[in-house]
């Protein structure tokens, strides 16, 4: 079974075609040229086919780096390695 991380990673290369070591929680749409508006709403409904957790617009608007998806996820149970 995958981990969450695993699981997130697949989404964001899937979505943002990104490679592994553009994985970091510090990452975002200045360090991700794939990573606009619509690839937010991609990520948003790819989080909550995977994880069951709908984000509302103001979280998607608010998402800045990877490390906002795990903390937006954080309150439903969802948690990512350290």
């Amino acid at each position: 079974m995958a981990s969450n991380d695993e699981k997130l990673l697949r989404i964001l290369e899937e979505v943002l075609l990104i490679d592994d070591d553009q994985y970091k929680d510090d990452y975002g749409p200045d360090e991700i040229e794939t990573w606009d508006s619509l690839a937010t709403v991609n990520i948003a409904a790819a989080v909550e086919k995977e994880f069951g957790y709908a984000m509302e617009p103001e979280q998607m608007a608010e998402l800045e780096c990877i490390g906002d998806i795990k903390e937006a996820l954080k309150p439903s149970g969802v948690t990512f390695d350290a």
